[in-house]
Order: structure tokens, then sequence, then C-alpha cells
């Protein structure tokens, strides 16, 4: 397996697994076509570092993150296919960001895991992110 920078050819795949992701979560239906136009934007920003895991020159997973200041990012969407997950996948993407942003400079990651996400929550802790603050909604 290879960690390594996304590139234009990975967008539309990571757009796929963006769209099952939110699926996943219940979050909100847009089609693959409208999570990549909001990729490309994203990709097309020096602010974004987005990384992607090969296996037999397949994108498997993705995560990423925005440089929010000197010192801070803001860890995005991580994901990985289901038949991939629990092999160290996402510890590698992390570690392969944590690098990255450690030679831009960052010092702090924060990210944000739905509340009904177990799976992901687990995974944060599992790699060290403590929980800060919660935050609620109510739609009116």
């Amino acid at each position: 397996m290879e960690i390594r920078y996304a590139t234009e050819s990975d967008l539309h795949r990571i757009a796929e697994m963006t769209r099952a992701l939110t699926l996943h979560l219940g979050a909100f239906e847009w089609t693959v076509g409208n999570h990549l136009k909001h990729i490309r934007r994203r990709f097309s920003n020096s602010k974004y570092v987005h990384l992607v895991a090969v296996e037999d020159r397949k994108a498997i997973g993705f995560t990423g993150a925005k440089l929010e200041s000197a010192r801070t990012a803001y860890m995005m969407k991580g994901y990985v296919e289901p038949s991939y997950r629990r092999n160290g996948v996402m510890r590698q993407m992390e570690s392969k960001l944590v690098e990255i942003l450690r030679e831009r400079g960052v010092s702090t990651i924060n990210l944000l895991v739905d509340s009904n996400n177990r799976e992901g929550k687990s995974t944060w802790v599992a790699l060290g992110y403590e929980t800060i603050r919660e935050t609620m909604q109510k739609q009116i």
C-alpha cells in the first residue's frame, strides 16, 4: 500500500468515497458530482492537503487537512473502504499527514466527528485525539 498526495486523477474516486461516508453517517445526500465540485475547489487551494491510500493502483482511502493558521490545521474527512478497515490504513494516512503538517510548522490539529460515528471517534481516540468540547445543535 502507498500513501501519497492526491492528484487530479484521484478526485473522482475521493468524491465517490466522500458520498459513501456521508450516506453511512446519514448526512446530506449529495451526488458524486456535487462532492466532486466541492473537492475540486479545495484541491486547487494551497491551504489544503489531500492524501490517498492506494492499493493495486486504486484509491482505497483518503484524508486531508486545511491549514487554518501558521500553527493550526483542521483535519478534513477521513475514509477507508470497508474491506480495508482495521488494517492500519487510517493510521498510516494520519501519520503521513502529521509529518507533512509538522514540516509546515503546524503544532495542533483540530477535527470534528459526527456524534453517531462511533467507529470514527474510536479511530481518532486511538490515534491520540482528545475531545476538547462538544457542540450541540437544534433544527428549527
